[in-house]
């Protein structure tokens, strides 16, 4: 077997950088063995962008103890890196800063903030955004590191973990404000008659995940609005729960999110089962955010909904109109970056 390819992930932290990020190293794993190192990083000032912006267009920077002037990194790990990963446009200049000292490769997903494409060996593009550059990889969803191979046996042992559970199981993955999206308490309580009805239409049981954007209010809310004899697995984040989403996934027939939060929809698709995104009577999302929406309508992996109009009548939920992904979306970005990067 090769030898254990050195990779340093650059993160700055943000849950859903974070969570792409582990996409691609999921898909670099599938290619050929890793040696990862995390390493967390800050701007010190929004202003430094320029000064490195210039440095990085502009021919090679200076050695990466000058990056410290910029950055709050840690210390370097000892062995020489071969590839760097990271996610988020604050990551994006000391990628290609260590890129370009230490002679490795290195892949980006987010925004290049004006720095040269040229700079990166692979910048993951999604469809709607400009991909001119030779080093700009198209692919079909955000990085994530599930897919239906990675949640069958943790879905497994949650239903036997279930006993003689004769009930269908439905996923309901939580966000809350954010991108566009507000919730009131008229949004929460029809997400609760939501929860109530289908469960009654479809003997079905939820398999409930809340979120920290879901809200301390909101969580009340549902605890006391759900039958809890409807809920075969209620995890409440507030509540100071721990639960995988895996298992979730994993165990769920059809899933149901909130469309506030890209990173649970990734997760979701990826899980290559029927998906319902969720949305409040407020939703103005930006224009990239619902091309994307709209995207994964048009190909069939959601169904979107309004909560307040699935909760009035849950039977329209009988029909069809879903097209789960046929393939692996980690497979696919495995071979896509295993012939880019030449590994």
């Amino acid at each position: 077997m090769a030898a254990p390819l050195q990779v340093w992930v650059l993160s700055d932290q943000r849950a859903g950088h974070y969570n792409q990020s582990r996409g691609i190293v999921a898909a670099l794993e599938r290619v050929r063995p890793l040696e990862v190192h995390w390493l967390d990083l800050s701007l010190r000032v929004g202003l430094a962008r320029s000064p490195m912006r210039w440095l990085l267009n502009r021919g090679k920077p200076p050695a990466p103890a000058w990056l410290r002037a910029f950055y709050r990194l840690p210390k370097l790990p000892s062995r020489p890196c071969e590839l760097i990963v990271s996610t988020g446009g604050k990551t994006s200049f000391a990628n290609a800063w260590l890129a370009r000292r230490f002679g490795a490769r290195n892949v980006f997903a987010g925004s290049l903030r004006r720095l040269s494409p040229e700079l990166f060996d692979a910048v993951l593009t999604l469809p709607g955004f400009a991909a001119q550059a030779a080093s700009h990889l198209r692919v079909e969803l955000p990085p994530c590191p599930l897919d239906a191979s990675v949640l069958r046996q943790p879905g497994a042992e949650l239903r036997a973990s279930l006993g003689d559970e004769p009930y269908p199981l439905w996923a309901l993955m939580l966000g809350g404000d954010g991108a566009g999206f507000r919730y009131r308490k008229s949004d929460w309580r029809a997400l609760c008659d939501l929860c109530n009805r289908a469960a009654a239409v479809f003997g079905i049981r939820w398999l409930l995940l809340s979120s920290r954007r879901t809200g301390r209010d909101a969580e009340a809310a549902l605890q006391a609005g759900v039958n809890a004899s409807r809920l075969a697995v209620a995890c409440w984040h507030h509540a100071g729960d721990s639960c995988e989403v895996a298992p979730l996934l994993g165990a769920a027939d059809r899933i149901f999110v909130t469309e506030d939060s890209m990173t649970m929809l990734t997760e979701a698709i990826h899980a290559q089962k029927p998906v319902v995104s969720l949305s409040p009577a407020r939703a103005r999302p930006d224009l990239r955010y619902a091309g994307m929406l709209e995207r994964f309508a048009a190909a069939g992996w959601i169904r979107r909904e309004r909560i307040a109009s699935l909760a009035a009548d849950v039977r329209v939920m009988a029909g069809g109109g879903w097209r789960p992904l046929a393939y692996s979306p980690l497979d696919g970005l495995a071979k896509q970056l295993q012939e880019r990067l030449g590994l």
